[in-house]
């Protein structure tokens, strides 16, 4: 199944959530509390984090539904270990250096698949490199490519559009591209192996 069918048959479900969690990163931009030390600006951070990630899993699960994915899920484990793995690494690639967090979500892009692939498919997404490496190094430049446009698109935003709306633009953005992405890495290895 190409990426465009795979977008096509779960509209139903990546469209609203995209525009979900626009509206609730947006909302919680509202009371413009300024990065600080404190109770409420750390609540709203863990409120967007998991809306983020409430999202993520939504739009993973019904691509790997529409997939045919069979019948063995995730264990609450297996997600959260891999959670935890990708948080921790895209974090701490921002300590380090900001530009070292576009590598980390092209990573968390290819293991997320791998997590929500098919049974005794572990590396569903770093699969397709040992079974065309071509491919594989393509679709990882595009991931690349298309992250750093985000991420530079999201600096510009920060800049001449602020506050909510700038918070929502931002946050269309990255769900639709997202969507994209995500939807390129679960269908390309499917299509591989057909």
């Amino acid at each position: 199944m190409s990426t465009w069918m795979l977008l096509g048959r779960t509209w139903r479900v990546w469209v609203p959530v995209t525009l979900l969690n626009t509206a609730v990163q947006a909302l919680l931009v509202v009371p413009f509390v300024t990065p600080a030390a404190s109770v409420v600006f750390v609540l709203l951070a863990l409120a967007s984090l998991a809306g983020v990630v409430a999202s993520v899993a939504l739009v993973a699960a019904w691509f790997r539904s529409a997939l045919g994915g069979g019948g063995r899920w995730p264990s609450w484990g297996e997600w959260l270990a891999v959670l935890l793995l990708l948080t921790v690494a895209v974090s701490a690639s921002a300590l380090v250096a900001a530009w070292l967090v576009i590598p980390a979500l092209v990573v968390a892009a290819i293991l997320l698949p791998a997590v929500f692939g098919v049974p005794q498919r572990t590396a569903w997404g770093f699969g397709l490199f040992a079974r065309s490496p071509l491919r594989g190094i393509l679709l990882m430049l595009m991931t690349l490519a298309l992250v750093a446009l985000l991420w530079f698109a999201a600096l510009m935003f920060g800049f001449f559009v602020t506050g909510w709306v700038g918070a929502a633009l931002t946050w269309l953005v990255f769900g639709l591209v997202g969507a994209f992405i995500l939807a390129t890495w679960f269908a390309t290895p499917r299509r591989d192996r057909a």
